[in-house]
């Protein structure tokens, strides 16, 4: 498969929308996507085969730290190692803003998010209580160093 990431633009935001609406109970409303577009602190990627968006994400960098605001895959696609190439990406874009930290919150009931992540070094630091609405459910904040060698590069 020939994978592409690029920068999330406002022509993307449809598709965006429509897979953001299909893969979650919660799922981020558009103004969310259209403030990383035009926030100089933030933005999005797109991972493109084909012609075909299969996948996104958004990130914000604030005092030395990033955070993965949204990650999202085409169930289709799952399995492939998108997450982690898009998750590579924004590790190399923080590490040349010089950030220390990468953080993420996370369903406490998404296993196979949770296990993404620890795969990928990151390591649950704290407990936000009733953080998701649709269903009411608490998000672990999950962390890891920029710099640690995962092999996702």
């Amino acid at each position: 498969m020939n994978l592409t990431l690029r920068a999330m633009n406002d022509a993307d935001l449809p598709e965006v929308e429509r897979l953001e609406n299909s893969l979650f109970s919660d799922p981020w409303p558009l103004p969310a996507f259209e403030e990383h577009l035009v926030e100089e602190e933030a933005g999005g990627l797109v991972a493109e085969t084909d012609g075909r968006m299969v996948a996104y994400a958004c990130y914000r960098f604030d005092c030395g730290e990033v955070r993965l605001t949204n990650i999202a895959v085409d169930p289709q696609y799952r399995r492939k190692s998108i997450a982690k190439q898009i998750l590579a990406h924004i590790l190399g874009l923080a590490r040349d803003r010089e950030c220390e930290l990468i953080l993420l919150e996370v369903r406490v009931s998404n296993e196979t998010a949770r296990r993404f992540y620890e795969a990928s070094g990151f390591t649950a630091v704290d407990r936000c209580r009733r953080y998701y609405e649709n269903p009411l459910e608490d998000a672990l904040v999950m962390m890891r160093r920029v710099d640690a060698a995962r092999g996702d590069e």
